[in-house]
């Protein structure tokens, strides 16, 4: 694009403040980019450098359209990358975002059984929480994703969910902690430093239709927010904090230095695979299926 050449050549100047070392950088002569430089200033009706003894600096006007160029740089190699996300897919190539519980549960043998099937696949993988998972999903940074059913979604928000199964809150501790050894109360348990795994992000609440809710009682308590499970686990044997996870990653967690202290059965989710309206590509349905069937494992 000449947009973009003629951006190119701006910024590397701009950087260096030298015409001779950005002529370096770019590979081309000191002339050709003086010239590129004049022409650009010309097109744009105003000196974009001062020209000093050892080099040049930036102008008002320079200055201006250094913030310009490199907004559009940054757009042009966002909508490249786009483009080849696309043309990925069209052979094939998924986009996934799942929690870590549900990959360790069921994802990762689809996974695996999906590319036995096509040898040729290509995966992204990504995780994180349902939020964010599902504000990828709606910008279309993903295909699907695997989690928890989110209530009161924006009208804006067009996903369909298919239910798998439902799982139970239960309250994870490190083996050392004085709850691993008893069957405490919420009170008890209340009175313990609460480790959130994977929070909301109010940059991510745009999908709700209400946005995050408030809970006044924990304004009084201790909180970690973490936003990786491998570090949740590593600040639970660190600290003697609480953290409410699925109860479907005890098998899993135990095997990691966690014990189950308490579940509460009156807190249900369904956990299922959401994916945009109206997009039904073959690769995707497919693996679909073989979620649906490995997630019979669990229930």
């Amino acid at each position: 694009m000449a947009i973009n050449k003629s951006l190119k050549y701006f910024l590397a100047v701009a950087k260096h403040g030298n015409i001779k070392r950005a002529s370096d950088e770019l590979y081309i002569s000191q002339p050709s980019l003086t010239s590129a430089i004049k022409k650009l200033e010309a097109e744009m009706g105003a000196p974009l450098f001062n020209r000093l003894s050892k080099g040049v600096e930036l102008t008002p006007y320079g200055q201006r359209f250094r913030a310009f160029a490199q907004e559009q740089q940054e757009q042009y190699f966002s909508l490249k990358h786009q483009f080849s996300d696309m043309q990925q897919r069209q052979f094939g190539k998924i986009k996934i975002g799942t929690g870590e519980v549900w990959w360790e549960g069921f994802v990762k043998q689809s996974v695996k059984d999906y590319q036995t099937l096509n040898p040729a696949s290509s995966f992204h993988l990504e995780f994180g929480n349902n939020l964010s998972l599902l504000n990828h999903l709606t910008m279309g940074d993903i295909d699907l994703f695997i989690g928890h059913e989110v209530l009161e979604l924006s009208e804006d928000c067009r996903v369909s969910f298919q239910p798998l199964f439902q799982d139970f809150e239960s309250i994870y501790v490190s083996n050392k902690h004085p709850l691993s050894r008893s069957t405490p109360s919420p009170d008890l348990i209340n009175n313990y430093p609460l480790l959130r795994v994977t929070p909301n992000h109010p940059r991510h609440q745009t999908v709700l239709a209400n946005g995050l809710p408030h809970d006044d009682l924990l304004e009084e308590r201790i909180i970690y927010d973490v936003d990786s499970v491998l570090a949740s686990i590593d600040m639970l044997h660190m600290t003697q904090a609480v953290m409410p996870y699925s109860h479907r990653a005890e098998t899993w967690l135990s095997g990691l230095g966690l014990s189950t202290c308490y579940t509460d059965k009156t807190k249900v989710g369904n956990i299922g695979i959401y994916t945009k309206l109206g997009e039904t590509k073959s690769t995707v349905s497919e693996f679909v299926t073989l979620l649906k069937q490995h997630a019979q494992n669990l229930v």
